[in-house]
């Protein structure tokens, strides 16, 4: 019962957001204006509760770990938001950093107050963009932002790009993957369908009290891509979609 409810005003709130949508042209006016005017209403972070350094101590503690151990030289942050607090992880003898997000005035400032010699941003559309040069992309809080559609799309640009891993969030508890308009909000399991995620080879924990349960992940290009080439679920899914796409086109 508890769970129809949820699915119902999920499905209401969606609703109210698509009609919302129509305002803006595309998703980077959308994503600029929830910057512009602080969209998550949060004091510390325009991003938003999951980026303030309460809720990431422990991923600010897993992930330099992390990257040691894989080797990382160059870790793409994107979608980087306002980097609040990621600048708070030691990066002395870590690895170069590329901020990237989709709002060029957030770029443009992240540049102008925290660019150096191992730091820059860049304005970066995760979805359609080629991604820079780096062994590991942190695509956090973004997945469950998009549609299926471009979760889809993302999925692609990362497995024809030459970033080895990628470290996404996903939310483990959740039993079911609902269709949203990017932009809105959902609980995503990379497990589930339609995506069909193998296991995550490394799992931090990304959440604090009062919140959902969620990971961090980290896949293998070539172990992901195998894995989905070799599910049929997910290739009807992505069928479906394109014929989706090409009738919205036409």
């Amino acid at each position: 019962m508890v769970q129809t409810v949820r699915r119902l005003r999920a499905i209401y709130h969606n609703l109210k957001f698509r009609l919302r949508f129509r305002a803006f042209r595309d998703a980077e006016q959308l994503f600029t204006h929830y910057y512009t005017v602080n969209r998550w209403g949060n004091k510390e972070s325009v991003s938003g509760a999951g980026s303030t350094l309460e809720y990431t101590e422990n991923i600010r503690r897993g992930i330099p770990r992390l990257t040691e151990r894989l080797g990382v030289k160059t870790i793409l942050d994107a979608p980087c938001g306002d980097y609040n607090w990621f600048r708070h992880i030691p990066r002395a003898k870590g690895p170069t950093y590329v901020g990237g997000d989709i709002v060029e005035p957030l770029v443009r400032r992240n540049q102008e107050v925290f660019g150096d010699a191992t730091t820059c941003f860049r304005q970066l559309d995760v979805i359609r963009d080629e991604l820079p040069a780096a062994e590991l992309w942190l695509c956090r809080d973004c997945l469950f932002h998009l549609s299926n559609a471009d979760v889809f799309l993302t999925i692609a640009n990362f497995l024809r790009s030459d970033v080895r891993y990628w470290l996404t969030s996903t939310h483990p508890e959740c039993e079911q993957n609902m269709d949203i308009p990017t932009g809105s909000f959902r609980l995503l399991n990379l497990e589930l369908p339609p995506f069909g995620f193998c296991k995550p080879q490394v799992t931090l924990d990304d959440w604090i009290e009062g919140f959902p349960a969620r990971l961090l992940g980290i896949w293998e290009r070539e172990e992901l891509s195998q894995a989905l080439a070799n599910n049929a679920a997910v290739q009807v899914a992505v069928r479906d979609l394109l014929r989706k796409s090409a009738r919205v086109s036409s």
